[in-house]
């Protein structure tokens, strides 16, 4: 599932854009899974991967990870639906103007 773990990848990237880097290193690791294995040349992986480890450190980002990683195809399928991004509220009231486009 190539295209998918694609996909994947941009939404790790907006959940990363509104702080949610657990949810970010997650969905990096459903997308590894859909993928079929973990790719550390994908610049945006990198860059993804790099962001959330550093808000996170490095063993909650790996706990995170490896909760996406472990799900079967069908639950990553499910637990990287873009339209779960709005379920939430944003992490910080920083940056409000984000969590009205979240909560949307």
């Amino acid at each position: 599932m190539p295209f998918a773990a694609t996909v994947v990848v941009t939404v790790a990237g907006l959940a990363a854009l509104h702080g949610r880097h657990r949810d970010a290193a997650g969905l990096l690791g459903a997308a590894a899974r859909l993928r079929g294995a973990h790719d550390r040349t994908d610049p945006q992986v990198r860059a993804l991967s790099s962001r959330s480890r550093h808000a996170l450190g490095d063993d909650r980002f790996a706990e995170a990870y490896g909760a996406g990683w472990n799900q079967d195809p069908a639950a990553a399928l499910a637990h990287t639906d873009p339209a779960r991004l709005r379920c939430v509220p944003p992490p910080s009231a920083a940056r409000p103007e984000l969590g009205a486009a979240v909560q949307r």
